[in-house]
């Protein structure tokens, strides 16, 4: 990473908060690793027996449900009691969904889990947006912004991996590992200067010096105390005055209004596309195809691809900048689909396609990858920056439940859809969402690369 020391507590900050990414990451992933042994007589250790379709489907989407609960849920806790306090809250539930899977002998006991690992979600799609918008300088704000989707495919690679070599009871225990890590970590990092200046807290100046490097006794830095003049005396776009208590007015301002209508394009980009929903069912997708490939095997390598995306997109995020990035992203989604699509309809009309048996795996590829530089990762980044920062951490909250409802309607349907639809049908109707979602990017969203969060302001 290569950072300085002025910037190297930011770094640090955002790597060790993260670890909680890695953990839903690992959940979201979950089910490509285990369906398999969940749906075998001789693996499944459900005193139930093998889950049924309707069984995964509730398993599945369940954790949108979490979702929408963590969202509500530490959305406030993070306001009430500060970021960190509630980072640390959150290790508990981490720690349930782990003992929770590693003991279940019942479908009930899995959706218990399920929902207590998409809290966590919950928690990392609000609070952790929030919290880096409001301890990075300008230049890394994106840049440590990305690091949630990274950490959390490479808990969804980790978890695949591990599931191709032990049972997902072993892989459960494993992953305790992850809360005792963070916990370890992350308490000693200080609660964000912004949230302690909004409410009034002490301690403002002192964290800002921990997250800029600076010591109490280094000599006088004006670059410093000219943020934290700015800081201590905000000059909201608003133009609300110094109230800092939230109004009406404050969510119906045009300028409010107006980014909360562009984050609500994005979510729908993030949904709507197919690519999250796809990614959950990625070892139904490639059985059901017919691939060659161990359907497992398949998964991994379209995490890989996906890693390899959210990484580029961590080194280009300055530099393309996030609309750039944003319509990249459902433009390659749209064409990987078409390239999906294309595949199962072919092979449904009775076509030779034996020796094209790693298209579907190639086109997948192409839509994680395009969804990983773009729609999975600069999404609550974009909305962040684009929020007016009094109205900030509810207008997240509000399009985390968004992103919730969506998510669990989507997911609950797609095996009904893949049914009534077929393959082809269904990611046909995500290659046309992804295109009309294109066009809104291209009118919609504006570019906030390299500008400050009041220059963002002024140009909605």
């Amino acid at each position: 990473m290569g950072c300085s020391k002025s910037s190297r507590n930011q770094y640090y900050a955002a790597l060790s908060a993260n670890l909680l990414s890695i953990s839903y990451g690992a959940s979201f992933g979950w089910v490509s690793s285990t369906y398999l042994q969940l749906q075998s007589p001789e693996t499944s250790h459900l005193d139930s027996g093998p889950l049924t379709k309707d069984e995964l489907g509730w398993v599945t989407s369940i954790l949108s449900l979490g979702i929408l609960f963590g969202t509500l849920f530490f959305g406030w806790l993070a306001d009430r009691i500060g970021r960190k306090r509630c980072f640390l809250f959150v290790a508990v539930p981490v720690v349930l969904n782990c003992l929770l899977i590693a003991t279940a002998r019942n479908v009930v006991q899995l959706c218990v889990a399920r929902f207590l690992a998409g809290s966590v979600g919950g928690c990392c799609f609000t609070v952790i947006p929030a919290y880096i918008t409001e301890l990075a300088e300008d230049r890394l704000r994106s840049t440590l912004g990305t690091y949630m989707s990274l950490f959390m495919g490479i808990g969804a690679l980790a978890v695949n991996i591990l599931g191709y070599f032990f049972h997902y009871v072993t892989v459960a225990w494993i992953m305790l590992l992850i809360p005792a890590v963070f916990l370890a970590t992350f308490v000693f990092n200080p609660d964000t200067p912004q949230y302690l200046e909004q409410h009034s807290k002490n301690g403002v100046e002192k964290s800002l010096r921990h997250y800029r490097g600076i010591s109490s006794r280094a000599i006088y830095n004006e670059e410093f105390q000219t943020e934290l003049v700015k800081l201590c005396k905000p000059s909201h776009t608003l133009k609300i005055g110094e109230d800092k208590h939230l109004h009406w007015k404050d969510f119906t301002h045009p300028k409010a209004r107006k980014a909360f209508y562009i984050g609500v394009g994005i979510i729908l980009a993030n949904q709507l596309s197919g690519c999250l929903t796809m990614l959950k069912y990625a070892t139904v997708i490639f059985k059901d195809a017919g691939s060659i490939q161990s359907p497992l095997v398949s998964a991994i390598v379209v995490i890989c691809i996906q890693l390899v995306g959210t990484y580029s997109a961590t080194l280009f995020v300055e530099r393309a900048g996030r609309k750039t990035l944003l319509l990249l992203s459902t433009a390659g989604i749209c064409l990987g689909q078409i390239l999906m699509a294309s595949f199962y309809y072919l092979s449904s009309l009775g076509f030779e396609t034996s020796s094209f048996s790693w298209v579907p795996v190639a086109a997948f590829s192409l839509i994680v990858f395009a969804g990983a530089i773009g729609v999975m990762v600069v999404d609550f980044i974009v909305i962040a920056e684009i929020t007016p920062p009094k109205i900030r951490s509810v207008i997240l909250r509000v399009h985390g439940i968004i992103l919730s409802l969506l998510a669990t309607f989507i997911v609950k349907i797609f095996p009904q859809l893949s049914v009534s639809l077929g393959i082809p049908g269904v990611v046909s109707m995500f290659a046309v969402f992804s295109f009309i979602l294109t066009i809104f990017i291209a009118i919609c969203v504006p570019e906030t690369k390299g500008k400050s969060i009041e220059a963002i302001q002024e140009t909605l």
